[in-house]
């Protein structure tokens, strides 16, 4: 009898050791990882403790004997597949969990499968025209252009995935596609505002969710882990910058380190705003179903943004903080009532307010500085750069101290 309940155990911890890999592997928080071992804990009889690193999953039973470990690697974004997933683990509130309907449930969401092609293509060139509209571009052949090379940016990542191109490639190459129509903007001059152009196509490129985790880690203490996740954004965000320079030198272009500034109609602006926020779900694999919520906060957190900037006269920092609290603190208590991870709608909401330009302009501002020093050009790079580390700075702690404190709530209740 010992035996069999010793193998009982084994499996249940297996089990959750799959099921913990499985969620972590397709871009569930890391807090949330720990919540549904909890949740399995509970609904399986079990007490098992959970140690996440980048590059793997440590399960230990309640006597800490026999660790089980599990290889991961935490770099897709596949929101339907976790969850799917998400829906039978919290099932454990309701009591004990069948052991067959997880199982079914992670073999089943295998095989959900990605945005459609024609849909990725679509979301990016939309994605790309709407940013374009939120930072002043007025000239329709500049949002076409911005719309199109977008749209070959993304059928482009999907067939260097197709075969096994990694996402350092993927958006490598979708960023030359950027730098190029950069350089026909620039050479053509479509208005006051052409800079735009690379900068809006390597907007749909920008790691938000990695950015987002990797801060909510940190703010966990999971120093470790939150650096990792910022280390890969990190080197996402430099292929990213590395292929919109050689797509604009190879056209004879660089990227401008000052751009005219157009202030956009409220009602544009928000439009643009909630066009932005619809088609970034569709980049993270996200059930359509969800599309509505990052729509509608995003678009009240645009307004709150564009009062504080053009009403309160506040700085972008300021006003991203307090566009991204108040997004997190409406969007944390959703994704928990309805299932959704809460990383699939909450950058969503607020990606028209990440400072493209800022970090762009800053990473071409410190190639000149290398090629060609002068203090013009290093205090221009200096004020780009500390713009933009501030505003995503408080972009990220806007989103995950309320997303922190709703799920230490949901960890007390679970304890």
């Amino acid at each position: 009898m010992a035996d069999a309940t010793t193998a009982g155990d084994a499996g249940d911890l297996d089990l959750i050791l799959r099921t913990a890999a499985f969620l972590f592997d397709h871009g569930q928080s890391t807090t949330m990882t720990l919540v549904a071992v909890r949740r399995l804990n509970k609904g399986l009889a079990q007490n098992a403790t959970l140690t996440p690193t980048w590059t793997s999953l440590t399960l230990l039973d309640e006597h800490g004997d026999h660790p089980k470990v599990a290889a991961v690697h935490p770099i897709a974004l596949h929101m339907r597949r976790v969850s799917a997933v998400m829906s039978a683990v919290d099932e454990a509130l309701d009591g004990p969990l069948e052991r067959n309907r997880i199982r079914s449930a992670v073999d089943d969401a295998q095989h959900l499968p990605a945005s459609s092609t024609a849909v990725f293509t679509a979301a990016c060139a939309v994605a790309a025209a709407a940013l374009a509209v939120i930072f002043g571009a007025s000239d329709p052949r500049l949002v076409g252009l911005i719309a199109a090379a977008a749209g070959a940016g993304g059928v482009i990542r999907r067939l260097i995935g197709r075969y096994r191109g990694g996402p350092l490639l993927q958006v490598f190459a979708a960023a030359v596609i950027g730098g190029g129509a950069g350089a026909i903007a620039l050479h053509t001059h479509l208005g006051a505002n052409c800079a735009l152009a690379p900068v809006c196509v390597a907007m749909v490129l920008v790691p938000g969710p990695h950015i987002l985790i990797g801060a909510m880690d940190l703010l966990s203490l999971r120093v470790s882990l939150g650096l990792a996740r910022i280390a890969y954004a990190t080197l996402l965000l430099t292929a990213i910058a590395a292929g919109l320079g050689l797509g604009l030198r190879l056209g004879g272009q660089t990227l401008p380190l000052s751009s005219a500034t157009t202030e956009v109609p409220l009602l544009a602006d928000l439009l643009a705003a909630g066009a932005a926020a619809a088609c970034f779900p569709v980049f993270f694999n996200s059930p359509y179903r969800i599309i509505g919520w990052p729509v509608a906060v995003g678009m009240a957190v645009h307004a709150l943004h564009w009062w504080a900037i053009a009403k309160w006269h506040a700085g972008l920092p300021v006003a991203a903080l307090l566009s991204c609290l108040a997004a997190a603190a409406i969007l944390g208590p959703i994704s928990h009532r309805y299932r959704i991870p809460f990383t699939a709608i909450g950058f969503a909401a607020v990606v028209s307010m990440v400072p493209g330009m800022y970090v762009f302009r800053a990473v071409t501002g410190f190639v000149d500085v290398v090629n060609n020093p002068s203090p013009a050009i290093l205090a221009t790079t200096a004020s780009d750069g500390s713009v933009a580390v501030l505003v995503v700075v408080c972009m990220a702690i806007g989103l995950a101290v309320p997303t922190q404190i709703r799920d230490n709530i949901i960890e007390a209740r679970l304890g």
